[in-house]
């Protein structure tokens, strides 16, 4: 009997709290969606950064023993070697969007100076080389915090690996 009458007591509060569930959802699922999809977003971000860096780094390898492939020059042959670094992840790089640039000093403290000149240089010289990827963002949320917009409308984030090597005595 006692327990009948404390169950009457709490039958009015047991219905006030009917639908809680649904207004709690509708309050932390915006947040929660948004630190998930932002948590994706950012993964994506560094690990196409990470390939970007690990393809330079590969790439200059290759450039500063100054090796060419029959019948290409050494632009050519290394431009080849970026793309099939980066190809090997087709669909998350797009290789056609990859930009490649290479500077050579005679030194290293003239690096930022102004003085380097354009192209892969001689034997001993010091070599700046810069790869660039224009990084499409999915969410448009994500790219109004982090992003730029380009010509298409688009969201993105320049990732860009830079690397700096001396070339050997070929």
């Amino acid at each position: 009997m006692l327990f009948k009458c404390f169950n009457m007591l709490r039958q009015p509060h047991r219905k006030a709290r009917r639908g809680a569930t649904a207004v709690e959802m509708a309050v932390i699922a915006p947040a929660f969606f948004l630190l998930f999809i932002g948590t994706v977003e950012m993964s994506l971000v560094e690990t196409a950064q990470q390939l970007l860096e690990n393809a330079a780094y590969n790439t200059s390898r290759l450039a500063k023993t100054g090796y060419t492939t029959l019948g290409e020059s050494q632009v050519q042959t290394v431009s080849q070697v970026l793309v099939s670094e980066l190809h090997s992840f087709s669909g998350f790089i797009d290789t056609t969007r990859v930009t490649m640039t290479d500077t050579a000093y005679n030194g290293f403290s003239s690096i930022g100076a102004g003085t380097g000149t354009s192209g892969m240089g001689v034997p001993d010289q010091i070599v700046v080389y810069t790869v660039t990827y224009p990084w499409k963002l999915l969410t448009p949320m994500i790219g109004q915090l982090i992003g730029n917009k380009d010509a298409n409308g688009d969201w993105i984030i320049n990732l860009t690996a830079r690397i700096v090597v001396r070339n050997e005595p070929y």
